[in-house]
């Protein structure tokens, strides 16, 4: 037996074994347990962001739009699709909150670092007088709630508690695996329409690039905020019967981005006649 394990512990073979598994094992025990090489470490292109749809679709129709003729909703004060449909035909959607589901698809790894969103490749339009149509849909991940100031600052910044009086900026870390959400919030006062892409900065490590957010809404590639200029006083919604719209009219000097308190907008039940007749009045304003 005794010469049997020498001529086996003699083999080159198993003396050049013997030091492999030795410097292993002091690697292992230097540095730690050796990593899984088969899962996928964090980079740039380990961020998947799709959109996400909206709690609200707003459209601008054509102050003439033939709203007699719209489609009565079977969703109480919320537009079914039959509504939709018909609001897409004659109006143009545009819509407010943007929904970004992101994630890393990495599974092992650094964080991954999302920051410095902001607005690019945008332009400036000008439209002729619009109507402002709203439809609330009634609607658990993290959740980032974002405004960008489309007439001012082109860089969204965070906002806390959901107040526009309260922001920091932007940045949200995702780790392996680990999913959010985004909700850029497209705002401007200047009464100019705007177009334009959405991107933002990922960061793995010390490697960083910038990336676009595909939005949600009729085009992915691009948003279209549209301004409802005098005419964004008053909102029309669908109402509780047929033939009967929920409207809010604020009053003159104030938007829904500088509202007052109190009584400084109302909300009530109005008819088609009274749509135009508000329209009117504030067209001679």
């Amino acid at each position: 037996m005794g010469s049997r394990l020498d001529r086996v512990t003699k083999n080159q073979w198993f003396v050049l074994v013997g030091g492999v598994v030795g410097v292993l094992a002091l690697v292992a025990a230097l540095t730690g347990p050796v990593p899984d090489l088969s899962k996928d470490e964090t980079s740039v292109k380990s961020l998947i962001a799709e959109p996400v749809g909206s709690e609200v679709t707003d459209f601008a129709l054509p102050l003439d739009a033939p709203l007699d003729l719209l489609p009565q909703s079977d969703a109480g004060f919320y537009c079914d699709a039959t509504m939709t449909d018909w609001l897409r035909r004659f109006g143009t959607e545009t819509t407010p909150y943007h929904g970004i589901a992101v994630r890393s698809a990495a599974e092992d790894g650094a964080q991954l670092a999302i920051d410095n969103l902001r607005a690019v490749d945008v332009e400036r339009v000008d439209i002729g007088p619009v109507l402002h149509f709203q439809c609330p849909t009634g609607g658990n991940a993290d959740i980032a709630v974002l405004e960008l100031r489309l007439d001012r600052d082109r860089r969204a910044r965070q906002l806390v508690d959901g107040s526009q009086d309260d922001t920091r900026p932007f940045a949200f870390n995702l780790e392996p695996g680990e999913r959010g959400n985004l909700e850029v919030r497209l705002e401007n006062e200047d009464g100019h329409s705007y177009t334009g892409r959405i991107v933002a900065d990922v960061s793995a490590g010390k490697t960083k690039s910038t990336v676009f957010l595909p939005l949600s809404g009729e085009s992915t590639e691009k948003f279209d905020r549209v301004s409802f200029g005098k005419y964004s006083r008053l909102i029309v919604q669908p109402g509780r019967s047929k033939d009967l719209f929920m409207c809010e009219l604020l009053a003159p000097g104030f938007t829904k981005l500088r509202r007052g308190a109190g009584d400084e907008f109302d909300v009530f039940d109005c008819t088609l006649e009274k749509v135009r007749s508000l329209l009117a009045e504030i067209g001679r304003s």
